[in-house]
């Protein structure tokens, strides 16, 4: 089993970067079409923490935890999974490490793709809003409630 991997943008070395945008890139701007700044400040910011899983050829799913300060406190985002290993579990593992690396107490709040709701349920969301269009893809809010 893939060990999961974190660290602060500061962390990470220049393979590991370029494993995470390439990813991010084949997933979020070639698999879904989305020409979109994908790289932005949030992923430098000290208190960003990436959470990924290597394969063979680097990260194949990975995702951010950042802090959200309009919340009071985490959101989730850039979750993806290459195609390969969909379906595995990589992005429930990667989920349950950032939530536990913000203790059960941390609201959490995220984007979803509405089509990916459930996946976000399992892990405690709930719908938190009307659904949205980004980037022509329709999203629902999700949010965790401190428990």
């Amino acid at each position: 089993m893939s060990e999961i991997r974190q660290a602060a943008f500061g962390e990470l070395d220049g393979a590991a970067v370029f494993g995470l945008a390439r990813l991010r890139q084949s997933v979020f701007v070639v698999e879904q079409e989305c020409a979109y700044p994908d790289l932005d400040g949030h992923d430098t910011d000290p208190e960003t923490r990436h959470f990924w899983i290597e394969g063979g050829e680097g990260a194949v799913a990975c995702l951010r935890l950042l802090r959200d300060s309009a919340v009071g406190g985490w959101r989730i985002g850039r979750v993806c999974c290459a195609p390969s290993e969909r379906g595995t579990g990589l992005s429930g593992r990667l989920m349950a490490a950032a939530l536990a690396a913000v203790g059960p107490g941390a609201e959490v709040v995220l984007d979803s793709q509405t089509y990916a709701a459930g996946f976000y349920r399992k892990h405690g969301f709930e719908i938190d809003g009307e659904e949205f269009v980004e980037d022509g893809i329709a999203h629902v809010p999700m949010r965790r409630a401190g428990r």
